[in-house]
């Protein structure tokens, strides 16, 4: 058996930092974007004063055909990505590595400086400097700025005894976050589907996250807002009879549109231009199913049929037709009750789409028999 799995522990916060620094740490594109309060990033550094555990830190080495899905962001003047045969993309952890570097760099990100966040030696603490008159509030990002840092344990130095008390302090502080040891954990899954499966597991910020919300982030454009679309076609006017469709519908719909493929990997290379182009047709589709479900005589909660709508839309979203046509009727009313009584979708349910993708196109073009 192939280990794909691995945890390193010989790696310190400056090690960590200087990784991203240097481009060997990337930003997928379906992270969330960055979003950290100022208070929220002081009670971390303090956490990592006072030597408490912050979590690991989860990478994904990516193969460079992935090399699409890195998000660069010139708020954070990284180097860009070399092109070396592999990524090395963080999977969780992106919030809280973001702001120690954003913090002890000193950067202003979506216009919040967190060049303001201070340690106090006096206090023995990081804070928010409340007014220029509090003393000792020194920079947190001077820290690991050489010149800097020297600067000030000079000054501090060369005070009075308390002072020389806050010097320590301040010495104590930068030998704590250089030496801080964090976790590694890296996995070397090169199908995308493994890799998406356990970024769904991981929890950040207390808040389950889907492939859809991975989707949304991708898709996301000034012209195409997948969100609003969903809630548009959910209408209670529409769907009062039926029920919300879930977003899945909506995702694997427009995937077997544009790829006649539904697995994973292909519903996180929509494109924003991709999605706003074919959504009209999309959302034609999908209502001439609805049209289709009534004609069935299928009456409430359609829950127990949502894997089948992505397949009933693709026949008409590739014959542009708005209804089931007098010579497929009986052989889509066949594959339709075939494939519930069988529970076709219980398992392999992106194998089995992509072959009855093909049966539609068959059938459309007069191959299937």
């Amino acid at each position: 058996m192939i280990q794909k799995l691995e945890i390193i522990n010989n790696w310190n916060l400056k090690k960590l930092l200087g990784e991203l620094e240097a481009g060997h740490i990337k930003i997928p594109k379906f992270q969330r974007d960055y979003i950290w309060e100022k208070t929220k990033v002081v009670k971390l550094l303090n956490s990592i004063y006072h030597q408490y555990p912050i979590g690991s830190f989860f990478f994904w080495i990516a193969p460079e055909k992935y090399a699409s899905f890195i998000r660069e962001n010139d708020d954070l003047g990284i180097k860009p990505a070399e092109q070396n045969g592999t990524f090395q993309f963080i999977l969780d952890g992106q919030q809280r590595l973001i702001s120690l570097y954003v913090s002890l760099c000193g950067l202003t990100m979506s216009g919040t400086d967190y060049g303001s966040i201070c340690f106090n030696p006096n206090k023995r603490e990081f804070r928010i400097p409340r007014s220029k008159r509090e003393k000792l509030n020194i920079p947190a990002w001077k820290l690991f700025d050489n010149k800097s840092y020297g600067e000030v344990y000079r000054e501090l130095m060369a005070g009075s005894a308390k002072v020389n008390a806050a010097a320590e302090a301040w010495r104590e502080c930068q030998e704590i976050f250089s030496n801080y040891p964090v976790s590694i954990v890296k996995t070397i899954n090169e199908e995308l589907d493994d890799v998406v499966e356990i970024f769904e597991r991981i929890n950040e910020g207390g808040k389950h996250l889907t492939v859809f919300d991975l989707i949304h982030a991708t898709t996301w454009s000034e012209g195409f807002d997948f969100k609003e679309h969903i809630a548009d076609f959910n209408r209670p006017d529409r769907i009062k009879k039926f029920g919300e469709f879930p977003a899945k519908v909506f995702t694997l719909s427009l995937t077997l549109n544009v790829f006649d493929d539904a697995r994973t990997m292909y519903q996180l290379r929509l494109s924003p231009q991709q999605c706003e182009s074919l959504w009209p047709r999309t959302k034609s589709a999908l209502s001439s199913t609805l049209e289709f479900f009534k004609q069935m005589r299928l009456t409430g909660d359609l829950s127990a049929y949502h894997n089948f709508i992505p397949l009933i839309q693709y026949y008409f979203f590739l014959s542009g037709f708005n209804e089931v046509q007098d010579q497929h009727q009986k052989a889509i009313e066949k594959w339709f009750w075939d494939a519930k009584f069988s529970k076709r979708y219980a398992s392999s349910i992106y194998t089995r789409m992509k072959e009855d993708a093909q049966w539609i196109k068959d059938l459309l073009n007069g191959s299937y028999d």
